[in-house]
């Protein structure tokens, strides 16, 4: 039985956290606490192919800063759990976002540190082998990115970190109509479930806030009707009377002979 068990994972995973052990828990979120996207896009869809296990990933991730403390922090409380523990084993949960790159290099780190001190310890990657998630760099033709990070000229409602909300450029189907967008560039609500929810969260706190009856609709691909392809879901106040058509109706269905 190992003395210690690391168990890196990701965030962005919707499977059950990694299992617990009868032991002390110790848990990095490095999230938040360690960013370090490679500015250059094609250096980052090569990191992104990647893992932590990757000497080039590795070194890069021990060398952003802020890593060192958090190695050497671990390290110390979980000598100082396990002296408490009584001959019982304790445990690290290590989580990054996706799992593959900053949680398992971190992870690895702390498990030869506390190896070379005498302790048996079990280091377990249990999102390292997902496949990679489609970057979202801004892209130069889409006039969403345009706005979200080049001030391109918009009427912005809302903003949040990971999303903001303007008018519509020709103002829409009705007085209030908005648009909900993602920050990074995500062509439709198919390519990251995440990303999508995080949208729908957004466009749901939004409407709660103004008040009244909403229409939340967005679109896949331009047999959808989708012209943007950068995500977005159109925020639509609904009153009474308002004439408002959606767009999926089959006029023609109801004229055709039952089959």
């Amino acid at each position: 039985m190992p003395d210690v068990f690391i168990d890196s994972f990701g965030a962005r995973w919707q499977d059950p956290p990694p299992p617990r052990y009868r032991a002390a828990v110790l848990a990095i979120n490095l999230t938040d606490s360690l960013l370090n996207p490679p500015d250059d896009p094609a250096l980052a869809d090569i990191v992104a192919r990647q893992t932590g296990r990757d000497a080039g990933v590795r070194d890069y991730v021990l060398n952003t800063p802020g890593a060192a403390r958090i190695i050497t922090d671990a390290v110390h409380e979980l000598t100082t759990l396990r002296a408490a523990a009584n001959g019982r084993p304790v445990q690290l949960l290590v989580n990054c976002w996706y799992g593959r790159h900053r949680a398992p290099a971190i992870a690895d780190a702390i498990g030869h540190r506390m190896r070379e001190a005498g302790t048996h310890v079990q280091v377990t990657h249990h999102h390292i082998n997902r496949p990679p998630v489609p970057r979202k760099h801004p892209r130069p033709d889409c006039p969403f990115c345009a706005i979200i990070h080049d001030g391109a000229p918009a009427t912005i409602v809302h903003e949040w970190a990971d999303a903001l909300a303007i008018v519509p450029r020709h103002g829409g189907c009705t007085d209030g109509h908005l648009l909900v967008l993602p920050r990074g560039h995500v062509a439709d609500f198919t390519v990251d479930p995440v990303v999508s929810a995080t949208v729908q969260l957004r466009a749901a706190e939004l409407a709660a806030q103004i008040g009244g009856q909403w229409n939340y609709l967005t679109s896949c691909g331009p047999d959808a009707t989708q012209t943007v392809f950068h995500l977005h879901g159109h925020l639509v106040p609904r009153t009474p009377g308002d004439g408002i058509t959606l767009p999926w109706p089959h006029p023609n269905r109801e004229q055709e002979p039952a089959r």
